[in-house]
């Protein structure tokens, strides 16, 4: 009998959390969409070659002189 119920409460379901998010500040924002880019994001280094085109180049610029 034990081991039934604790195959029971094992299987029961968590209850529903809402999901929840962290408002940035813009600079929070865009210190976060660089790091992404910086770590090879493609979509991040799209938004941030739109949003930011001198960070893009900073970024593509350090890459360049890292390979060289």
């Amino acid at each position: 009998m034990r081991n039934q119920n604790n195959a029971r409460e094992e299987n029961r379901r968590k209850p529903y959390e809402k999901p929840t998010a962290a408002k940035l500040s813009p600079e929070e924002a865009k210190l976060k969409l660089i790091a992404l880019a910086s770590h090879g994001d493609e979509p991040a280094k799209e938004m941030l070659v739109m949003m930011f085109p001198e960070e893009a180049r900073k970024l593509s610029s350090k890459k360049k002189s890292a390979c060289e």
